[in-house]
């Protein structure tokens, strides 16, 4: 009977939790430091990218639900994302619309720029898919920092993100421009992408422990000059599901 008990008054604990997360929207950029914490829900509604700006860094707690509606979230140079997860309270990045509902590219996914080196003209470049032409910079130019820290991704999750604004010019699940060492990227997994599921334009970050499921496009993408390091990966495909490339 006590522990009957006990396991009811943990339901009723635990329901009242769930009961209890807030919506909140985010519809304009980032430039201040924030925390988002997992009794919220986070909808990114604002225009097709939300950036986070101006040096911020933006910490984001284990068990936090972020949905795209249908903003891409992009960490600009010199900002940082802290998203550390754990592996019963990963945090996930999904799409707004509901359970059932949800298809490959409902939202624009999670894009990092850094100030590692690029084998482009100038060292820099603008990441595809439609960013802005300032805010959507990567790369050092002409003094990349290799060691460029851009924040955490540690039991990561992103959910039916990935657009095509336009053939050979798409933003991804995960997209790492120009992104150095001093970052960390492990126990990250991407899931039903409209584009690629994880794409590095140049840079040299390392990552382990990363996981494609059932994207359009190619699972693991690298570009101008990406010279990281990625143990421990693996794509699944779903040989019904392509796009037109």
């Amino acid at each position: 009977m006590r522990l009957l008990f006990t396991t009811l008054l943990c339901l009723i604990i635990t329901a009242l939790s769930l009961k209890a997360q807030t919506v909140v929207t985010v519809s304009s950029n980032i430039t201040t430091n924030t925390t988002w914490t997992s009794n919220n829900i986070y909808v990114l509604s604002g225009p097709s990218f939300l950036y986070v700006t101006n040096n911020a860094t933006l910490t984001i707690e284990a068990g936090t639900l972020i949905k795209g509606d249908p903003s891409a979230l992009v960490i600009t140079r010199g900002c940082k994302i802290i998203a550390e997860g754990t592996k019963t309270r990963p945090i996930v990045f999904t799409s707004n619309q509901p359970a059932g509902q949800r298809a490959a590219g409902d939202w624009g996914g999670l894009a990092i720029l850094g100030r590692a080196p690029l084998n482009v003209p100038g060292g820099e470049s603008v990441l595809e898919g439609g960013l802005d032409p300032d805010l959507g910079k990567y790369g050092g130019g002409a003094n990349p920092d290799p060691a460029d820290n851009s924040g955490v991704l540690r039991y990561v999750r992103i959910e039916f993100a990935g657009i095509a604004f336009q053939p050979n010019n798409e933003i991804n699940s995960l997209t790492l421009g120009g992104v150095g060492t001093g970052t960390v990227i492990e126990h990250v997994q991407t899931s039903f992408g409209g584009d690629d599921a994880f794409e590095w334009f140049g840079g040299n970050v390392n990552g382990k422990f990363l996981v494609a499921y059932k994207t359009v496009d190619d699972m693991f993408d690298t570009d101008f000059g990406y010279q990281g390091k990625n143990q421990f990966v693996l794509g699944i495909s779903d040989p019904n599901i392509a796009d037109i490339s």
